[in-house]
């Protein structure tokens, strides 16, 4: 047999490429048997030069790595890919956000709705003890008590009184969450922790809903209860659950806002204790909704999406763009036309 040296070493160059060492003699042995039995004379049968000259093959095919090519570390994201990811990741983002804040909005709306509800079986329910009579919307000298049975009267401003919360609240077992809902339910949570005098007062001004107390119970800033007013205009509230013709039609408590006291100028909280309607003696609302300005639709906040949600007085509740409140025939039993108003005499 002829020296093979010159052909092992052939094979040791060619595997200097090879950067994994572990194969390195794999493919020297396959190089130097290939060339050593092209060069020999002896006699050997194609499948025993098979057998022997494959066989490294065979080893370095179920070898991790290809010993052919060389190796290359795993590199990290290109530009391009990194650029692609953050892409993808934006778009999912845009879609997801609106996503999230309609469902939030939609919990939210539906919360409020059950609140509206609550208070309008509580309406209900302080007619039922009082023979018909409708709770007064604003009135002075009418006793209101706090959880422990005791005068409001006593221990702040009076006037806190005279609106309805404080007087409602005994129907509700004295639990203000029902009024202070979702948004507004920051203001109570901040009310409970400053004195009793100023918690008492204000959670009497700035309840999620307002009362449409001027049509119904009679409110003394609007004429209520005057007996001046009410000779010149007629009793145009209702006072007693008789009165009412059309109960499942006729708003009782609506989603409200008000600008906050003492607080930074333009700072609006969403919530109020009256609601006024689109007319009284006069046109009260703008033509247009001006979500800056409270007192621009009645106090009415149309919170969510342009709706408002509303309570009846036969007790159901539901949420209604605020457009569709444009019409006094929700306000009052009175009205015999979306746009009517209030004249001498008109008021029954």
């Amino acid at each position: 047999m002829r020296n093979m040296t010159p052909f092992w070493s052939v094979a040791k160059c060619c595997t200097e490429i090879v950067e994994d060492r572990r194969l390195r003699p794999l493919l020297a042995f396959q190089i130097g048997t290939r060339v050593a039995f092209m060069q020999t004379p002896m006699s050997i049968s194609s499948t025993d030069y098979d057998a022997i000259a494959l066989a490294p093959t065979r080893a370095i095919k179920r070898a991790r790595r290809c010993p052919l090519r060389p190796f290359v570390d795993a590199a990290g994201f290109t530009l391009v890919e990194l650029l692609v990811v953050v892409g993808i990741l934006a778009m999912l983002i845009g879609i997801l956000v609106p996503v999230i804040a309609q469902v939030r909005s939609a919990a939210s709306r539906a919360k409020e709705i059950v609140s509206a509800r609550t208070l309008a079986q509580a309406w209900l329910s302080y007619a039922e003890d009082h023979n018909g009579a409708l709770l007064p919307g604003y009135k002075s000298g009418l006793d209101a008590f706090d959880a422990q049975g005791e005068p409001i009267a006593t221990q702040t401003i009076g006037i806190a009184a005279n609106r309805w919360p404080w007087r409602l609240a005994p129907y509700i077992g004295h639990a203000f969450d029902a009024m202070y809902i979702n948004e507004n339910e920051r203001t109570l949570r901040e009310l409970e922790t400053t004195d009793v005098s100023n918690y008492l007062y204000q959670t009497s001004v700035f309840p999620s809903f307002g009362l449409n107390s001027v049509w119904l119970g009679g409110d003394e800033n609007y004429g209520g209860f005057n007996p001046i007013f009410v000779g010149n205009f007629g009793r145009f509230y209702a006072t007693r659950t008789s009165e009412l013709k059309r109960p499942a039609d006729t708003l009782v408590f609506a989603s409200s806002r008000a600008f906050a006291a003492e607080a930074a100028s333009g700072e609006i909280v969403e919530g109020y204790f009256r609601i006024r309607s689109p007319n009284f003696t006069n046109v009260v609302w703008t033509p247009d909704y001006d979500a800056s300005e409270p007192s621009s639709w009645g106090n009415l906040s149309a919170r969510y999406g342009g709706d408002s949600v509303v309570s009846f007085a036969d007790g159901h509740a539901e949420s209604k763009p605020a457009d569709a409140l444009k019409d006094m025939r929700m306000w009052t039993d009175r009205a015999d036309a979306p746009n009517w108003m209030l004249t001498p005499g008109s008021g029954g």
